[in-house]
């Protein structure tokens, strides 16, 4: 299981949490049929599903990411404090994600390093966003199988 901080991140405003219910599936829908989403494209977003800890529902958020040595990168904007992620950590890690047109199953693991040496390595509006929406951004990591 992986552990993080327990202290729980700052709450979003109801904006941006209208924004993020409307914008999310369009971009979603976008990225499933191979249609550009800007900032995204299936070439700098996955979709990621995990199953809620507590409703067991499935849930999808696309998120932008780098390809590393075969790991993909996301820089969480709230951290380990991410509904997805905390989703992921009592199930060691395991969810599956859409990349490159389809559904793999992958395993996220907490990453070290600086979140801005990342992004800048990211398309920049997907980095300006990530800038204003974070409260508390960390490195991600997600292995994918093959």
């Amino acid at each position: 299981m992986i552990k993080s901080n327990t202290t729980p991140g700052p709450k979003k405003t109801q904006l941006q949490r209208r924004l993020r219910k409307l914008g999310n599936p369009v971009r979603m829908w976008s990225l499933l049929h191979g249609l550009p989403s800007p900032p995204y494209t299936r070439r700098n977003a996955i979709i990621i599903e995990t199953i809620g800890r507590k409703s067991g529902q499935r849930y999808r958020i696309p998120v932008g990411f780098l390809e590393e040595s075969g790991k993909l990168i996301v820089i969480s904007e709230d951290g380990p404090h991410a509904s997805w992620v905390k989703n992921a950590q009592p199930k060691e890690g395991q969810l599956r994600v859409f990349l490159h047109g389809r559904w793999r199953q992958a395993r996220l693991q907490l990453g070290t390093g600086d979140p801005d040496s990342y992004l800048r390595r990211m398309n920049r509006v997907h980095a300006a966003f990530v800038h204003t929406e974070s409260s508390a951004p960390s490195v991600i990591e997600i292995m994918p199988e093959s």
